[in-house]
């Protein structure tokens, strides 16, 4: 099922999650590697939305996820890890259904992101650096200031 794509900018305001990530990696020319990630994670029962969210844009995984050791039911996750269809599909969808609340302004520096990944500076010494500094002003990092 399609989903109304203002019903989604609101669900995912609520329950998204724009990600930039930085891990070490032995073989990369600086010895990290960047990453960007869109996703959604829920109770299990909502897994028929996810698959409609991942109907609707055309892109993404869905995962299961068990949390039983620490007593939860378990959870689904819809993620988009893909760069291409983060620029293609992602980016274009918030930008024309744009969000509203708390998450717009991860939006802004996930697209930065992105921008960054498509003229190839997230491999850069200063790519990772001023990736890192979206990191610090994005989701959990925010509200810790």
């Amino acid at each position: 099922m399609i989903l109304n794509p203002w019903y989604i900018a609101g669900l995912i305001d609520g329950e998204g999650c724009f990600c930039v990530s930085i891990s070490k990696h032995q073989s990369s020319k600086y010895g990290f590697e960047a990453r960007l990630m869109f996703e959604v994670e829920m109770i299990i029962e909502d897994k028929p939305l996810l698959e409609s969210l991942q109907e609707t844009l055309g892109c993404g995984n869905i995962y299961i996820l068990n949390y039983e050791r620490y007593g939860w039911r378990p959870h689904v996750k819809y993620a988009v890890k893909n760069i291409k269809d983060i620029e293609k599909k992602v980016v274009p969808f918030f930008k024309k259904y744009s969000l509203q609340g708390k998450k717009k302004k991860d939006f802004e520096f996930f697209c930065q992101a992105a921008e960054m990944f498509s003229k190839k500076e997230h491999l850069s010494f200063e790519g990772i650096e001023k990736l890192r500094n979206f990191q610090s002003k994005m989701n959990l990092s925010r509200k810790l200031k």
